[in-house]
């Protein structure tokens, strides 16, 4: 499980870039570099928390569409919360995806990331990066990045694809079901309790058991 966990955000480790002029592919691949090189510095057992999370908020947050995610993870939901609910919603998002990827990145074991060029829409302000994560064992997982160009002419990654699920669509799918039985402001405050943790490893389990079903 930990392992798994591990791999998965690695994964999502590629929601981080640089917040500069280069293009989807470039962005990601320079994310990777910079992201792989720090964590190889570290000894695994030498790892604490405030490393990995300096490395967390350095590599992975500024690259992230706070907003575009959230709003993407609670879909009809977003428009019926009021705009308080929605930005303690992306803070706890945050926060979240902080606990997490700080969490997982101290079992990095030598992953390794290969891309293909960017597909882009007519308009060239979207873009799919495919790709896949190696893993030490020789094992491919295959990943595609959902991007777009913000106002500040910035490629964000908004999505992933792994191994077939999408990220945020599952995500939403598992929001849907606890609005079923509780609020908006509950859910919120179960993030910031650190309750919801598990559900990014609840994906995890999912996708590895789709992934492994293909192989």
């Amino acid at each position: 499980m930990k392992r798994l966990a591990t791999v998965f955000t690695l994964v999502l480790a590629f929601f981080a870039g640089s917040a500069s002029a280069l293009g989807p592919t470039e962005t990601i691949q320079n994310a990777t570099s910079g992201l792989i090189s720090e964590l190889s510095q570290l000894k695994r057992e030498e790892r604490n928390q405030d490393q990995i999370q300096r490395l967390v908020e350095s590599y992975i947050l500024p690259a992230i569409d706070q907003e575009k995610i959230a709003k993407l993870a609670l879909g009809k939901h977003w428009r019926k919360a009021s705009k308080k609910q929605q930005q303690a919603f992306i803070k706890a998002f945050r926060d979240l995806q902080i606990r997490t990827y700080t969490g997982a990145f101290k079992s990095f074991d030598g992953q390794q990331f290969k891309f293909d060029d960017a597909r882009f829409n007519k308009k060239g302000n979207r873009a799919i990066v495919k790709g896949e994560m190696l893993q030490p064992s020789g094992q491919a997982i295959p990943i595609d990045f959902k991007m777009f160009i913000n106002k500040q002419k910035q490629w964000k990654i908004y999505d992933a694809v792994i191994a077939g699920l999408c990220i945020v669509k599952t995500y939403r799918q598992q929001l849907t079901a606890q609005l079923q039985k509780s609020t908006l402001d509950e859910i919120i405050d179960g993030m910031n309790a650190d309750q919801q943790t598990a559900q990014l490893y609840s994906l995890l389990i999912i996708i590895f058991n789709r992934f492994n079903n293909k192989s």
